[in-house]
């Protein structure tokens, strides 16, 4: 017992270093765009935004051990998705980890720079004025919610 406060002390920073490093998805962009009457282009690319892989482990992507990124798209009665699925499965996103500081292809680098990003698109037809939600969920990265309104823009 005279030891145990002194055991414990070390780990709430080995809590919060891990949490840090951690995978963390995040919405990197989304964009609307109208492509006619009654008719939409939803696109959103996430990230993960963390020190480690979605997949944490070279060894749990090897074995199937965790799933991929799943991005659903929900939408209401009355809005029919044309293009896209509405639940799909986009694989695992890279961390910083692996990764060189400045990306180039000196020194062997050939690697993806972007293989911590995906792009999900689709086609509806709703009227303007719709709502839909994208879910975007991964057992160790998060959940990342993004409301998308259906309108036109103005352009100026």
């Amino acid at each position: 017992p005279a030891l145990l406060d002194r055991e414990m002390a070390r780990f709430p920073g080995w809590l919060v270093w891990l949490a840090l490093i951690s995978p963390r998805l995040e919405l990197h962009a989304a964009q609307i765009e109208p492509l006619g009457v009654d008719s939409w282009r939803i696109r959103v690319v996430l990230r993960n935004a963390g020190w480690l892989p979605t997949y944490v482990t070279q060894q749990a992507k090897k074995n199937g051990l965790v799933r991929g990124v799943i991005v659903e798209l929900e939408a209401p009665e009355g809005v029919s998705v044309q293009t896209g699925e509405r639940r799909a499965d986009v694989g695992q996103l890279e961390g910083r980890a692996y990764k060189p500081t400045v990306p180039s292809s000196w020194a062997g680098w050939g690697g993806d720079v972007t293989d911590d990003r995906v792009k999900v698109e689709w086609i509806v037809r709703a009227v303007a004025g719709s709502r839909v939600m994208i879910i975007a969920r991964h057992d160790r990265a998060g959940v990342v919610r993004v409301p998308v309104l259906l309108r036109a823009t103005v352009k100026e």
